[in-house]
């Protein structure tokens, strides 16, 4: 699809283009989902973590420019959500909830295992991907940030500290290596690798259940893309987004 047929295609959509909040309250805890774009759209753009605020401004710009509906959690401006069960405060990462055994990974690091805790986190949990509609997109892209040679391309390499947790990498050609792409689908790593950024495959066999919704994903068989960069390399995250729209979703079109 080229530019102008892709422009006609926005312009036919854009009168279901939509903005709204939705509060999904967590243990009394004020949680809020923004949601941004088409809500039928196959694809999805996900922020989830408060505190990555680059993702969150190259999320909602692709959302406008290319479509696809961009959702973002917010709520008390920091990576983990916070909120209070009993005398307990207890914090959980949102990418670390998708599945059963992640949440169960979070309350041990709560010093917790109160079942009623974990049916109050799996409830949410359910509720929040019936809002994301996760099981009905035919692609999720995760939105992150990262801090400078902290995680990144280079932690799925040899001897890095997730190296079994990736079945292939490609390094490409950018110097940075905390911008990156994390995939679980092996037609999407040969599509990204065609370019000059670096990609990692998530592991089948060797593969961690840590509740991440990239672990959730590949369980489902949904194609899943994070779009990894560093904090405040905007107009890099923006071109990987653009790359990734060129060749996941107008191609396919």
């Amino acid at each position: 699809m080229n530019y102008y047929t892709s422009l006609i295609f926005f312009l036919s959509v854009s009168a279901a283009w939509a903005q709204h909040q939705l509060s999904l309250p967590l243990c009394g805890t004020d949680i809020y989902i923004s949601l941004r774009g088409f809500e039928d759209s196959p694809v999805l753009l996900y922020n989830m973590h408060d505190n990555e605020n680059t993702a969150a401004i190259a999320g909602r710009i692709m959302a406008v420019k290319y479509g696809g509906q961009y959702v973002e959690l917010e709520h008390s401006g920091d990576r983990n959500i916070a909120f209070q069960y009993g005398k307990d405060s207890i914090f959980i990462d949102p990418n670390r909830i998708y599945t059963d055994a992640g949440i169960w990974l979070q309350m041990a690091k709560n010093k917790n295992n109160d079942t009623l805790l974990f049916k109050e986190i799996a409830m949410w949990r359910d509720s929040l991907l019936s809002i994301l509609n996760i099981s009905e997109r035919s692609l999720v892209i995760a939105l992150h940030n990262n801090t400078n040679n902290n995680y990144s391309f280079c932690s799925y390499g040899s001897q890095g500290e997730y190296e079994f947790e990736a079945d292939d990498i490609y390094e490409g050609a950018i110097r940075d290596m905390d911008d990156f792409y994390f995939v679980t689908d092996p037609k999407i790593f040969k599509r990204l690798a065609a370019g000059r950024y670096h990609v990692v495959l998530q592991a089948h066999e060797t593969l961690t259940d840590d509740g991440s919704l990239s672990v959730y994903c590949a369980q489902l068989g949904i194609r899943y893309v994070n779009v990894e960069a560093q904090h405040n390399h905007l107009l890099r995250q923006i071109k990987m987004l653009i790359f990734a729209f060129q060749h996941l979703v107008i191609n396919r079109m």
